[in-house]
Parts: C-alpha cells; sequence; structure tokens
C-alpha cells in the first residue's frame, strides 16, 4: 500500500524525503537543524557542528558567527563537508570558534536547486555563551 501511494503521488512525498522537526530553522524553501558534536561550545575553543539540510539534496555552502552587539565575526573560516550520501542532507562544519562569550548568531546559507544555478536562503539562530 505505501509503494502504491508513493507512485501515485509520483514518488516523493516531502515529510519522508525531509523529516525535520517543527523546531528547524526555516527561510524560503530552505530549512535545517544543528547540533554541536562531542563536547558543548567553550569559549576559545574550537568546535564542530552536525547539520541537516532539507531539501536533502540542498547543499550547506557557508556556515559563519557574528557578534552583532560587537560589530564582529570569527576569527576562523569553518570547513564544511558532506557527511553520508548526497540525497541525505547531512553536512559537518569543524573549525568553528566563539573567542568571547555572549550572543552570537550562528548563520547558515543552504544553497537551493543547485542543478539550475541555485539560490542561497540564510538561516540564522542565536546562541548564548556565558
Amino acid at each position: 500500500m505505501k509503494f502504491l501511494l508513493l507512485t501515485l503521488l509520483g514518488g516523493v512525498l516531502p515529510a519522508a524525503a525531509c523529516p525535520l522537526p517543527a523546531s528547524a530553522l526555516q527561510q524560503g524553501a530552505a530549512q535545517a537543524v544543528w547540533k554541536v558534536a562531542g563536547a558543548p561550545i567553550t569559549v576559545g575553543k574550537h568546535f564542530a557542528i552536525d547539520v541537516q539540510v532539507c531539501p536533502a539534496d540542498a547543499v550547506l555552502a557557508r556556515v559563519d558567527a557574528t557578534m552583532p552587539e560587537h560589530q564582529h565575526g570569527m576569527n576562523y573560516r569553518p570547513s564544511i563537508q558532506r557527511v553520508g550520501n548526497a540525497k541525505d542532507g547531512r553536512w559537518r562544519a569543524e573549525g568553528l570558534m566563539f573567542h568571547m562569550p555572549g550572543r552570537w548568531e550562528l548563520r547558515l546559507d543552504v544553497r537551493l536547486d543547485v542543478q539550475a544555478g541555485g539560490r542561497t536562503e540564510k538561516l540564522i539562530d542565536t546562541v548564548t555563551l556565558p
């Protein structure tokens, strides 16, 4: 029955292809969730994040963070690599560092429609370090 339903709907169900929670960041057609990989974020220590993007074939093009109140960003540019296969939307960004306490805005640039030239959506989350 499930196979028949998928066939009748053209083989794609958005909920099945992109099961992100309601709390996911969203901008336009892009969604993302992230979590710290390993130890919690500590001021002055490098860390990595695991990111899941939707749609699953979108590209995590950039990860950056800024402190709006101080008008500056990170001192390091993280590296980004795909984790798993090209159709599951999983990425890891390594080499992030928040060098001072306070409110940071973490920005995930997600590129959609890569085959058609693409457009980029900017998803922003807030992280506050004591």
